[in-house]
């Protein structure tokens, strides 16, 4: 399951920030992740969700998931589509469709704890 080792990254990169901001914990995290990233939502959460259990900096957090649709453009005539799995573009019926969006994979904010002022931190 490489979704535990991408929670594993991700936490890694929000602790480095999280300790230059001088953050008690975080609060919420949110992600954007495309149907043609090859991750699991559910695997990605439970992997989350695991995480957190054993790492109190952590304990607090909220997970968000963004989700971004597969949309897909036909390299021969241009036309896009939300077609999923491997299909002919619908418009001309040639084999060709590049994604355009779904391969996303970004962490986009996190809310930290800070422990002067006791709330969150964007």
């Amino acid at each position: 399951m490489h979704e535990t080792s991408l929670v594993l990254s991700m936490c890694a990169q929000i602790r480095e920030l999280a300790q230059k901001e001088g953050a008690q914990g975080v609060a919420t995290i949110t992600v954007r992740i495309g149907e043609l990233a090859g991750v699991e939502f559910e695997a990605f959460s439970f992997a989350f969700e695991v995480y957190k259990k054993q790492d109190p900096f952590f304990a607090q957090a909220h997970l968000k998931i963004e989700k971004v649709p597969a949309r897909l453009r036909c390299l021969l005539c241009g036309h896009e589509t939300q077609a999923q799995g491997l299909t002919p573009c619908p418009a001309c019926g040639q084999w060709g469709l590049e994604p355009i969006t779904g391969k996303e994979l970004d962490l986009l904010k996190v809310e930290l704890i800070l422990p002067e002022e006791g709330k969150d931190h964007v």
